[in-house]
């Protein structure tokens, strides 16, 4: 894998921040790096860096080509090409990277079946710029070198992978199977209920590796489920070049990207909120909607205080009030 430099960091750690900065150093020491393992920043470094090749195994005249690695430190056997991948840093955001993606069973939908995850910058904006602008590179080199244009800017915010489920093969290399053995699916152990494989020839492809680095820099596998959005994680993947031929029989590129592994370093950070010690808790009251007998007051005043009331008042009370009728206490 190869990193995305920054102008000024060959593993472009230096815009990150500092917290993430000693995690990407962890990764890997400048002191070691060799060439291949340095994306170029141009467009003539990438001539020197990397081409354009057929690929021999694709049966999809839509991706019938690779970008590969054009100088290797080791002896390159005859006949192999190693394809260019990539390491990319970001937050996790959506992802559906089980052994079978989306895949609902039905072979049928073998061909659309898919492993998927999608990145995002969480706020580093300096750091996540340097890393589409590399990617961006590498889309305009194949573009150039394919003599296709480019409809659009191909890696613009969030960054979207995606994986096939299934590769088809072509029949006539479909092994010989004798009758009386049992077919036996390699499956991992991520899915304890396997579904029904799709004969040939669809072949699956097996699972994205998903890896956990521990503070002591142990590497281990994990299982899906134990991914969560926010998670910073590196990403290993590589080019997919895809030659779109539109009605109008004009044929441009579009370039993607295919996960191959996903390394998470540091979990998601949850924000919590310490209570402010300023605050005063707040009351709670309860209000009492029953009350006995003995706690409903009389609307009339107690005997006890009741004053009887002389001849003149009870001449003003009549004129004043002459409609009401007077209680029966009060009756001359």
């Amino acid at each position: 894998m190869s990193f995305l430099p920054s102008p000024n960091h060959l593993l472009g750690a230096d815009l990150w921040t500092e917290d993430l900065q000693r995690i990407i150093h962890s990764r890997a020491s400048v002191q070691d790096l060799q060439q291949w393992q340095s994306f170029p920043t141009s467009l003539c470094h990438m001539v020197e860096w990397a081409t354009v090749a057929r690929d021999p195994t694709s049966t999809d005249r839509r991706r019938s080509h690779l970008l590969v690695y054009k100088t290797l430190p080791i002896p390159e056997p005859y006949g192999v090409l190693y394809p260019v991948s990539v390491r990319i840093y970001g937050f996790l955001d959506k992802f559906c990277v089980g052994d079978f993606g989306n895949w609902n069973g039905d072979c049928v939908r073998a061909a659309y079946a898919v492993q998927s995850l999608s990145l995002c910058s969480a706020g580093n904006a300096t750091a996540w710029r340097n890393q589409l602008d590399r990617l961006n590179l590498a889309a305009s080199f194949a573009s150039r070198v394919l003599k296709l244009p480019l409809p659009s800017i191909q890696f613009r915010s969030h960054l979207h992978m995606q994986r096939r489920v299934f590769t088809k093969r072509p029949i006539e290399a479909q092994p010989p199977i004798a009758r009386d053995v049992p077919v036996v699916r390699n499956v991992t152990a991520q899915n304890a209920n396997i579904p029904k494989l799709p004969d040939h020839p669809w072949e699956w492809n097996g699972p994205v590796e998903i890896l956990e680095r521990s503070e002591d820099g142990t590497i281990t596998p994990i299982h899906e489920v134990l991914l969560s959005r926010g998670d910073f994680v590196e990403v290993d993947a590589e080019f997919d070049l895809v030659v779109v031929r539109t009605q109008a029989s004009k044929s441009h590129l579009r370039v993607f990207l295919t996960c191959k592994q996903v390394l998470r370093l540091q979990t998601a950070r949850i924000p919590t909120e310490a209570p402010s010690s300023s605050l005063r808790p707040t009351e709670v009251r309860r209000m009492r909607v029953i009350r006995t007998t003995e706690e409903v007051s009389s609307p009339w005043p107690p005997e006890s205080t009741m004053e009887e009331p002389d001849a003149t008042s009870m001449s003003l009370r009549g004129r004043r009030h002459s409609s009401a009728s007077m209680p029966s206490s009060f009756a001359m």
